[in-house]
């Protein structure tokens, strides 16, 4: 995204804290913030996308906490929402030097070990992340799920699922009753995907950022925003990490959560490819596989795009 902002409010920003030095903007991976960096530090400014100020304040509260706890994450430096340096808040953060997952290719088995590297910190996440300051209620809160009835007829409708995949993936989704009432909310990223994690250009993790949209939630949302083909592989290192396997009623929730962030994803975005059948196969392998606590099937979806 295009900065609209004019130089010298940026450099007066680095100034005003003391951060000298040559600064270059940075290209954006989200919607919600202009990017900008000296070597050691990145200043994120609030877009005037309606995610932009909401996710901004909530990084704010959020990511501290994170960094407090141990987890792989940049520290924030300063967060300032009075608009007397611009009309908008921004934060300052120390700098990591890596990759975006997002924009660099990786062997398969490399890729693979990323996200396993993901499912690790995200149990991190869940286990150490116990308390968050938020006095203000800047964090998100968890919202329903769409309808899968909708979705489906939806895109039954549009050509792009037909109508025998669209019953296999209803019957796969459908509400896991005791498995939602077993839940335990926990502090969750909210937004774990290829855009938001940071690495060396051999995959090596090395942060996990934009903490817009973290709240306390059901700890299998954090697999929801995960492509198809990684989720056994996050899975692995979350249970590694936990110290022991996610129980049925855990899976059922993950099965359904995925699928039905996938179907809102391409109604959302009928513009872009579907994978229907990988979608099925996800909704469907899956729920069936982890129904008897078995492990999770190494290639229940094969599309990097849902």
């Amino acid at each position: 995204m295009t900065s609209v902002l004019p130089q010298d409010v940026i450099a007066a920003i680095f100034a005003k804290y003391g951060i000298s030095g040559a600064w270059e903007p940075l290209v954006s991976t989200g919607i919600a913030n202009w990017v900008y960096a000296t070597r050691d530090v990145v200043l994120r400014v609030a877009t005037d996308h309606p995610d932009g100020v909401p996710d901004a304040r909530t990084e704010s509260v959020a990511a501290p906490a994170a960094h407090a706890a141990g987890i792989l994450t940049p520290r924030m430096i300063a967060f300032d929402d009075t608009r007397t340096s611009v009309d908008r808040p921004f934060s300052l953060w120390e700098r990591i030097h890596g990759a975006t997952l997002g924009r660099i290719t990786l062997s398969r088995e490399a890729r693979l070990g990323t996200w396993r590297a993901v499912g690790r910190e995200m149990a991190r996440i869940h286990r150490r992340v116990t308390v968050c300051p938020d006095p203000r209620g800047y964090l998100d809160v968890a919202g329903e799920q769409p309808d899968v009835d909708r979705l489906l007829a939806t895109l039954v409708a549009a050509g792009r699922l037909d109508a025998r995949a669209a019953s296999d993936i209803e019957v796969a989704c459908r509400e896991p009753g005791e498995a939602v009432r077993a839940m335990h909310a926990v502090f969750t990223h909210g937004d774990l995907h290829a855009m938001n994690i940071l690495c060396e250009e051999g995959g090596t993790l090395l942060a996990l950022i934009d903490w817009g949209d973290a709240g306390w939630a059901d700890p299998i949302l954090d697999f929801a925003s995960m492509p198809l083909d990684v989720i056994p592989s996050a899975v692995a290192g979350y249970e590694a990490e936990a110290g022991e396997a996610l129980d049925a009623a855990a899976c059922a929730r993950l099965v359904r959560a995925k699928t039905v962030s996938a179907l809102d994803h391409f109604v959302r975005h009928p513009e872009r490819d579907m994978d229907s059948e990988a979608i099925r196969r996800f909704a469907e392998t899956g729920q069936s596989a982890r129904s008897d606590r078995g492990p999770w099937p190494a290639t229940i979806g094969v599309s990097r795009r849902s």
